[in-house]
């Protein structure tokens, strides 16, 4: 099993969304699919935080 990305990429990647880069060019630079994007913006929106799960 593939390990999960790590909680600094998680970071920037957020971070740089949240700045108004668009997700497509921002899933491009980090090589991280869109749907993947998608699911960390609504982990964190449903928790409060994107770390991966256990």
């Amino acid at each position: 099993m593939p390990a999960p990305y790590s909680y600094d990429l998680r970071s920037k990647a957020l971070a740089a969304v949240k700045r108004g880069e668009k997700k497509i060019q921002v899933s491009r630079f980090f090589k991280i699919s869109r749907n993947t994007l998608d699911l960390w913006l609504k982990k964190e929106r449903e928790t409060g935080d994107y770390q991966a799960s256990p």
